[in-house]
């Protein structure tokens, strides 16, 4: 029965591999990892880049701009501010938070994209105002490496 059952279970392996370099066995090199920035904190090909979307946004009278932001993250860092922008994409339930990127049509050194955690959701398209803290350089691992985000975030608008 034992050597019914370690068959099954070393055919089910070899099933399942789908070439060389792959299935369960099949561990990432050191030199892949280093190659893919899994080491170094570069952003990784799992991360995605994201898209600049045509938006122009009026900043409510509190609020700072990304494209200010990004310029004096240094001394914005973990103080709370307000920022206005259109939802460009959702993740919802990572890591028990909602992960919301939004775009308010300003950059500074090609950041033009704002990532914000929150228990709260919005729709893609739908222009809103966050307030949160700021964090600089967070990295969760995996390749998920942020230079600025905003933690705790809070729709007010």
């Amino acid at each position: 029965m034992n050597k019914l059952i370690i068959s099954l279970a070393i055919s089910l392996l070899i099933i399942s591999c789908k070439g060389p370099k792959s299935g369960p066995l099949v561990k990432e090199s050191f030199e892949e990892k280093e190659q893919s920035g899994m080491m170094t904190g570069k952003q990784s090909p799992m991360q995605p880049v994201p898209v600049k979307a045509d938006i122009k946004v009026e900043p409510c009278s509190d609020c700072i701009t990304i494209g200010k932001l990004v310029a004096d993250k240094k001394s914005l860092s973990g103080k709370k501010i307000r920022v206005t922008g259109v939802v460009t994409k959702v993740n919802e339930a990572i890591m028990e938070k909602n992960w919301i990127h939004i775009q308010d049509g300003t950059e500074t050194d090609g950041v033009f994209d704002l990532t914000i955690t929150t228990s709260q959701i919005a729709s893609v398209g739908e222009t809103v105002t966050f307030e949160g803290r700021i964090a600089l350089d967070k990295d969760f691992g995996y390749g998920y490496f942020y230079n600025i985000l905003m933690e705790e975030g809070l729709i007010i608008k």
